[in-house]
Parts: structure tokens; sequence; C-alpha cells
């Protein structure tokens, strides 16, 4: 039977939809629509390609009773959870170009494939600051290290997605950058005086509230310079609080995934869903067990006249974001701007640190190249070795290496390319990794720059060290394709149709 109670639990919900298995797992998809005829208040898409996805999303959307919120995590596009799109650099790359203006064109149009998706809020910007060298999870993701440089970048993020129509949302409040746990894996805890959170990793989130942004999004974080101690602030009080009060936010708040390690180790799907409604929380992401999460917020909703005045406050503001931010549907065609967008924005992002003259690679170079790679993913390496190799004209060798790669393995390597004058190593390595595993690639590095003149890339994190024998550094600030193959058009000679020439 649906109670008032069930159906105002349900639309506090936002469950997870896996795309491959909403078309091909058996009994997955009549789940999924099971709840949205019962009043589910959203899904979060991920996987598949960007055609299943749509397809997904418009059959949820229509069979659902009331409007439903389709989301996604987009922040550099809809390859980051999906098949197809337009991937752009990273938000760190794009505070590196410098040009808001440029960030708000990629907002929009990432808004606009969004769009066509069927997909009404994407869960960006990131609003954390990577001002922790170790965090292994913001990184690159953030808009800068410090708020004067991010907060242009944010603003402008929200301004443009939200006038395209798609939703914005401001995150991980109260700052995830100054941590060294992954929240997907445990629960972190921010140790920063209040003073310096007021001066530092608060200023992106009031200004995102200062902005109109359509939702603030709390994350798994313990904070007690804010009160925040035994709970992390998705599930506090005291967030939502202050988040009201001190930010004078008015819009929607919602939960980081209650899936995550950071609840799922310390809360049951039960006890996590009554403390993020009794906190005040207005949409709960992505619990663990949906039905039990409906079941669990009926039952309290039944027996609290004051919860249930709550929710229903919580669904009007969703209702007047909606209405606030409701424009006219529009088309998508990709017509190539927007990736000639995203190259020449990694194309300004990428930083040459030291002997800059080698780069580009001299015609006479023979130029080995080593991918090194922290995990066995071979698209991006893939794709730097062909478009250097199509650009160039030095003769090259080239060469996937991992962290198992032994000392005789790498003599015998350096053995087969006995005619390379020049060496250039990519590091594709995330924000933190396995100390042997560093180890070993600073000494391939060591060892490379003592037989070469050695240029390094790094695609991705930009604080790795590097040997001071390295004669170049390039940093993309970014792992994405549009910035891999910025990198390789820079050190192949390139000069993209918006510069004068067409070789350096």
């Amino acid at each position: 039977m649906m109670t008032a109670a069930r159906w105002l639990a349900a639309r506090s919900i936002i469950a997870r939809l896996d795309v491959p298995a909403y078309w091909r797992q058996e009994g997955y998809r009549e789940q999924i629509l099971r709840w949205v005829q019962q009043g589910l208040g959203g899904v979060c898409l991920f996987g598949g390609t960007v055609e299943e996805a749509a397809r997904a999303a418009h059959e949820v959307q229509a069979l659902s009773r009331v409007p439903l919120l389709v989301a996604a995590d987009l922040e550099y596009g809809l390859p980051m959870r999906f098949s197809g799109g337009t991937a752009f650099p990273r938000a760190f790359a794009l505070a590196r170009a410098g040009r808001p203006d440029w960030t708000s064109d990629i907002a929009r149009a990432i808004a606009r494939q969004a769009r066509w998706c069927g997909i009404g809020w994407n869960f960006a910007p990131v609003c954390d600051l990577a001002t922790q060298p170790d965090n292994p999870v913001i990184g690159i993701r953030a808009f800068g290290q410090n708020p004067e440089e991010a907060v242009p970048h944010i603003r402008a993020w929200i301004q443009a997605s939200q006038e395209e129509g798609v939703w914005a949302c401001a995150k991980h409040f109260p700052g995830h950058g100054d941590v060294t746990v992954d929240s997907h894996e445990a629960l972190p805890c921010v140790l920063a005086s209040q003073e310096q959170m007021w001066g530092r990793e608060l200023v992106p989130f009031r200004q995102a509230c200062a902005t109109g942004v359509a939702g603030i999004m709390l994350g798994h974080l313990q904070v007690p310079a804010l009160g925040i101690h035994e709970e992390p602030a998705s599930l506090s009080a005291q967030a939502v609080q202050f988040v009201r009060q001190q930010l004078g936010y008015e819009g929607v708040i919602v939960t980081d995934a209650l899936d995550m390690g950071a609840i799922t180790r310390h809360w049951s799907t039960a006890e996590s869903v009554e403390r993020a409604l009794r906190a005040g929380v207005d949409l709960l992401l992505m619990p663990p067990e949906v039905e039990e999460a409906i079941e669990v917020a009926a039952r309290l909703l039944e027996r609290s006249p004051e919860l249930m005045q709550q929710r229903r406050r919580s669904l009007l503001r969703v209702q007047q974001v909606r209405e606030r931010l409701s424009v006219e549907e529009r088309g998508w065609e990709e017509d190539g701007t927007a990736a000639y967008l995203a190259l020449r924005v990694a194309w300004e992002a990428i930083e040459i640190v030291g002997q800059s003259s080698l780069v580009p690679l001299a015609e006479e170079a023979h130029v080995a190249i080593f991918a090194c790679l922290a995990e066995r993913r071979l698209e991006l390496p893939t794709l730097f070795f062909r478009l250097f190799s199509q650009k160039t004209r030095c003769p090259c060798d080239m060469a996937y290496v991992d962290a198992s790669l032994t000392p005789w393995e790498e003599q015998r390597l350096f053995e087969s390319i006995p005619d390379a004058t020049h060496a250039v190593v990519i590091l594709f390595l995330p924000p933190r990794m396995d100390p042997k595993a560093f180890r070993r690639w600073y000494g391939f590095l060591e060892h490379c720059a003592t037989r070469y003149p050695t240029v390094a890339v790094l695609c991705g994190n930009p604080f790795v060290p590097i040997p001071p024998s390295v004669a170049a550094l390039m940093k993309t600030y970014s792992d994405t394709e549009p910035s891999v193959a910025a990198a390789a058009l820079r050190l192949a000679g390139v000069r993209p149709s918006w510069q004068a020439d067409e070789l350096v």
C-alpha cells in the first residue's frame, strides 16, 4: 500500500542505475522501474554507451509520475561515466589555462551533451582545493590549490551549466582536499582549524552559494573544527545547519554516495538513512540497499510528524530549484567545436619546466618513448604513441612498462634501442601509489636520464617527485584524452590551427 510516508521516503532517495545491467541483467530493469513507479526521487547513471544511458534516462523519466532527478558525475564530460561524448581536460588544467570564459564554454558543452542524454543534474563542479599532495582522490579534480585560483572557474562553471538547464552541485562540503584518506575506502578527518577553513576550504562553497548553485553535496568527512565529530558531514545535523545558517544556503543538500566505504564500514543502510534524515539532508544518494532505505525512511516518517514536515520542505526545495532553472528543451549535435575547445584548453594548460628547448624534439633525434603504467589500461598511452608517431619527423621506438619491470629487463630494454638519442617517459600515475612501485618508477627515470636527455611527461598527478637529472618536465595537469593528445602534439612539433604556423 502506498502511504504518504512511503511516498515521501521514496522521493528522498536517489538510486544507483548501472546502465549495462539495466539493459542486460535479468530483473534489474524491472526493479528500477518498480521503484520509479513507487515515487523514487532520482537515479544516478553509471556505465554503458551514451546512447544506452540516454534510452535508460528517458524511459525512467517517462514512467515516473512526477519529474525524476536524473544525475551523473560528469566532471570532465560524458566519458567520465559513459562510452561516447566529448572528453575535456580536468578541472586543474582548466584553472592552469587561466581562462574562466573557457571553463564556462566547457561547462556549457557538457551540459548540452548531458541534457541530450536526459541528465538534468551534474555532480560538478568539485569545490575542494588540492592543498594536500598526498590526497588520494582529489588532486587534478580540483580547480587549483587556493581559492583565488579556483573561485572564478567554479562560478563560471555553475552559471554556464545552469543556464543550459543542468543543475550544478558544489562538492564535497566542507572540503575534501586536505586529507590523506580516500572516503571511498575509509572515513577521513579534516584537521584544519575553523579559522583556516573560513580562509581556504569554505571560500569556494561560499562563492558557489552566492552564485546560486542548485545543490551542495556533503562529503564523508569528520570535521572537528565545525563540531562534526562522531559522524561525517554527510550524516550530520551540524553540517546541514552550518550550510543553511552560516552560508545562507536555501538550495538542495544531498549526501555523497552512501555506498562508499566511509559509510558502509561504520553504519548499516538503516543507520545511515536514519542519521541523514534526522540531520535534515534533502536527498540521500545511492544507499546500498534501496528497498531497505525506503522502508526505514517510511517507518521513521510514520512515527514522526516533525520528520514528515521536514521531508515536505525538502521536496519543496527540489521543486523550487527545478522551477528556477527550467529551460526549453534543446538538441545537441557534435560538430567538432567541443573537441576543438578541449584540445585548445589542454594545450594552454601544459607547463614545461627545465630545458624547454627540448620541446618539441629535434627532427634529428631518435626517440625512445616509455609509457609507465600504474594500471594496465592502454587506451591513453596508445593514443599518445599513435599521435606522436603520426606527427613527428623523428624515428622513434615505443614501449609500455609497468612496476614489475626487473633490472635485468630494464637493461635488455635499453640495449634493444642502441640508436636512441633522447627519451620521453610518460607517467600515468595515481595521486598516491605503493611506495615500492614509486621507487621503481623513480629509479627508471633516473636510469633514462643518465643515458639520454630525457623529457618526463606527467599525465595526471602533477605532484610526483622527479629526479633532478631529468632534463625537462612537462605537466599536463590532466589525464584525459585532450591532455594526452596535446602533450603528444607539442612534443612532435605540431602547432594547432589556432596558431599561425603548422610547425614550430
